[in-house]
């Protein structure tokens, strides 16, 4: 299937809160006219692809300036709105779980910029409960579920997949939703003692922990068949939590658009450094900018997986074997999000879908090369060492007596190499430096100390399920815990 300019428009939102259909398509092309609550508790399209908007809202320049006097708060409520249907969620009652969403567990600092150099900026993104960015998303999504899933009298299995924080991120948010169960794949023995406990020690009874002996790629992959084969039998009403969930990249957008009207009071283009794995942070930035805010270049960062890197160097995805780093969340060589935004330049769906398969089949894939050069414009990439993570965490500190994780550091890093100086930057802190309190102790020789709510986990016994890489097994475990 192939998308025409009509079909995938641009248009401006009305400021009248009326009732509106939001329809999404699959980037496959089989899966279409979805609404957006569809969208929402299918997660992953019934073909296999990813759901997108028909529809990009395109801000002017004096709605961009009226945005910029927004708190948080009401700007994530004028922000997502534009993405939801009223004929399920009414806009009195979505106002309503945006502010729960952004007081109950996030507190008076909701989000907050360090300002490095003149032209420098780090945006902290982990004052949620969980530290980590995942948190603004996997909050108003667990919201969501548990308004949907009332209104429509409907009970839900809850699927994902992490290789670090989404999945501490997504039991705190959706936990609360009565209605559902949630089941989280992560690789044993391959994400920190931190992120694994905030995980096996919530002792809900709808939460469900399983350790896969492999890595996050084999998780998620389990994920996405599972998926496949349940649009057949149809026999649970399955949702995906993953970054494929499109609420995810929906609620990580609002966090560009604030922080870019804090650096930024002239409307000029500035750039944004994104470390990433699956691509589902920098693609948010990505879509700030098609919705019109003005971005210049997302700068992806990677770590010593650096398939992303590879790519933009090169045009070709090709996987090699998954390397364990000192940034764990970014241990991942496929990109799941990165499916969206060869559907956005394309607009092809048999093309995308495709690109996928030989992915699946062969480990490779190239792109167009008008495609790839149109990325370019857009986008940049670049990697660093374990050895240089550790080296730039002691740099932060000893020039700025500021404590960032290794992912930050990741991104840091990696920005210097690729922008001038004289480029506004704003670089994405997406995790807590606690979470990885080993790595950025050894890196800036100092005794660290655990804030509160991690300390107090670390005694806390643990409960998971450890299961070999294997489709049967983990359908045998969702049926018997259903």
């Amino acid at each position: 299937m192939v998308f025409n300019r009509t079909e995938f428009s641009w248009c401006i939102p009305c400021c009248k809160h009326k009732k509106k259909i939001m329809d999404y398509s699959s980037t496959r092309g089989k899966d279409n006219n979805i609404s957006f609550v569809e969208a929402m508790l299918n997660g992953l399209a019934k073909d296999g692809g990813l759901y997108v908007p028909k529809k990009i809202k395109k801000l002017t320049n004096s709605q961009l300036l009226n945005l910029s006097k927004f708190d948080y708060k009401k700007l994530a409520f004028e922000i997502t709105r534009l993405f939801i249907d009223t004929d399920v969620i009414n806009q009195k009652d979505f106002k309503k779980i945006c502010e729960k969403t952004y007081s109950e567990n996030f507190g008076e600092k909701i989000i907050s910029l360090d300002k490095l150099e003149e032209n420098e900026f780090i945006l902290n993104l982990y004052h949620g409960p969980t530290f980590a960015f995942k948190d603004f998303a996997l909050q108003l999504l667990g919201n969501l579920y548990d308004y949907v899933l009332k209104k429509k009298k409907m009970n839900l299995t809850i699927l994902g997949a992490t290789s670090g924080d989404t999945g501490s991120a997504a039991i705190s948010g959706c936990q609360k939703a009565e209605n559902a169960k949630i089941f989280i794949l992560f690789p044993y023995k391959k994400v920190s003692e931190i992120q694994r406990k905030q995980m096996t020690t919530i002792k809900s009874k709808n939460v469900f922990n399983i350790a896969v002996k492999g890595n996050f790629d084999d998780c998620q992959k389990l994920v996405k068949d599972f998926f496949v084969m349940n649009s057949k039998s149809q026999k649970y009403n399955l949702a995906a939590i993953n970054s494929i969930n499109w609420v995810r990249i929906m609620g990580q957008i609002v966090y560009y658009f604030w922080s870019y009207f804090r650096v930024e009071k002239n409307l000029a283009p500035i750039n944004y450094v994104v470390p990433t794995g699956n691509f589902g942070n920098v693609y948010a930035g990505f879509f700030s900018k098609c919705m019109g805010l003005p971005i210049k270049k997302l700068v992806v960062s990677s770590n010593k997986n650096d398939i992303l890197t590879r790519f933009f160097s090169s045009g070709e995805m090709k996987k090699k074997k998954v390397s364990q780093s000192f940034s764990p969340s970014m241990d991942i060589q496929v990109s799941s999000n990165f499916e969206r935004l060869i559907f956005y330049y394309t607009k092809d769906s048999s093309y995308t879908g495709k690109l996928y398969k030989e992915l699946d089949n062969n480990g490779k894939f190239k792109i167009y090369k008008n495609v790839y050069s149109k990325m370019l414009r857009d986008f940049c990439g670049g990697c660093i060492s374990d050895a240089e993570t550790k080296k730039t965490i002691n740099h932060i500190f000893k020039k700025y007596d500021l404590i960032i994780d290794p992912h930050t550091a990741v991104g840091y890093a990696v920005g210097k190499k690729l922008l001038n100086d004289n480029e506004k930057r704003v670089y994405l802190a997406t995790a807590h430096y606690a979470k990885f309190i080993e790595t950025v102790r050894d890196s800036i020789k100092k005794d660290l100390n655990y804030p509160k709510p991690l300390k107090s986990i670390l005694k806390k016994k643990e409960k998971f399920l450890l299961i070999e890489n294997d489709i049967k097994e983990l359908e045998r475990i969702i049926s018997d815990l259903n």
